[in-house]
């Protein structure tokens, strides 16, 4: 496709800007925003729908009030809220240390620290965490998660491909953030004991084997390579903005994974420009389920806020969009004040019975 650019009856001259008096912008797109796109000028809301039978449906929910185990089983693992075969997101409100390594041989992790402190320790070293990092583990690196704190939240996104970064082009080599940022663990073996034995949690096929070791298997005296545990500070990410447009999601791409990206959105001055859109139009992403986690507001400690923990899902081709009017001048903020973490899939999600039972639809919280 691609091969035109049309324009048919009453349209703006630009898309996002001085939308035609008395109708609603309808963004169609391709590949999450990157690909082939049409704007339609609707009369009615894309999203004013009265009901919905089935489950195509936009839904949210609160992490805080899902029951996740681990917040209260030490040897419980995070709990799985959504999953395809590329990709799987999980929940966590880990309260103690795990009695055990861990070590994932379904994919590489990808932990978001929500709310709470503490260390990852790993095969490689150790690494501090505290709200707002991201953790990234390769595939099949022994790792052990031991909060200090015990009100946490972790989200954890499991990919079956390699984690990786996206092609920054014409943005250069500071933007989303300085590669030398990221933090990689320094080695420190475990001290030599007497007697005992060592459990190390191996899960394959999403099943769950366990290895014991008559010393402590975190002896690794040193380490050199491309690829290892690191870590990312959310307060680290510098967002991309424009005056006059809306960057589109592909814009704050934080990580990549075949079938999938993991934006992250920050706080950013919104666009001054008064024919510009200050928030995206109803749009519907045909060719990615989108799921979304607010995780801060600036000026406050992540984890903090009312709306914090609040998880939203939008499956391909669901129309979703602002109830503001976008051309208000009277409504434009100076700022994008919230943290959001992103995560686009391109198969379709089956969700699990612990989103499922909290899950509401969108437009009741409305």
């Amino acid at each position: 496709m691609g091969v035109f650019r049309e324009s048919k009856g009453v349209v703006s001259r630009q898309g996002q800007a001085q939308r035609p008096a008395g109708t609603y912008e309808d963004q169609y797109s391709r590949h999450g925003f990157a690909g082939d796109q049409a704007m339609l000028y609707r009369r009615h809301p894309a999203t004013a729908w009265t009901r919905i039978e089935g489950d195509f449906r936009n839904t949210v929910a609160d992490v805080r009030e899902l029951e996740l185990p681990d917040a209260t089983d030490p040897r419980a693992l995070p709990t799985k809220l959504m999953y395809n075969d590329d990709v799987a997101v999980y929940a966590s409100r880990r309260s103690e240390p795990m009695p055990f390594y861990y070590r994932n041989a379904d994919g590489d992790d990808l932990i978001f620290v929500q709310r709470g402190t503490g260390r990852l320790t790993t095969d490689f070293g150790p690494l501090d965490f505290q709200a707002g990092d991201y953790l990234a583990v390769p595939k099949g690196i022994t790792y052990r998660l031991e909060p200090d704190s015990r009100d946490n939240i972790f989200y954890l996104v499991q990919t079956t491909g390699p984690l990786g970064f996206p092609e920054r082009g014409l943005l250069g080599q500071y933007v989303p953030f300085d590669y030398g940022v990221l933090r990689t663990p320094e080695p420190r073996p475990a001290e030599d004991a007497e007697g005992g034995e060592w459990e190390v949690v191996v899960k394959r096929g999403d099943r769950l084997s366990s290895i014991f070791y008559p010393f402590d298997p975190f002896d690794v005296v040193g380490w050199q390579g491309s690829t290892a545990p690191f870590k990312l500070s959310m307060y680290d990410i510098r967002s991309i903005s424009a005056e006059r447009l809306d960057i589109p999601p592909s814009g704050y791409t934080t990580f990549t994974a075949p079938g999938c990206l993991i934006c992250t959105f920050t706080p950013r001055p919104m666009q001054s420009d008064p024919d510009s859109s200050f928030v995206p139009p109803y749009h519907r992403n045909v060719d990615y389920d989108e799921i979304a986690f607010v995780v801060g507001t600036e000026g406050e400690q992540a984890g903090a806020g009312p709306r914090d923990g609040t998880l939203y899902l939008n499956p391909q081709g669901a129309h979703h969009g602002p109830d503001a009017n976008p051309f208000s001048s009277a409504e434009r903020p100076e700022r994008f004040t919230t943290y959001l973490l992103n995560i686009d899939v391109e198969r379709p999600l089956t969700i699990t019975s612990a989103y499922e039972s909290h899950a509401r639809d969108q437009q009741e919280q409305a």
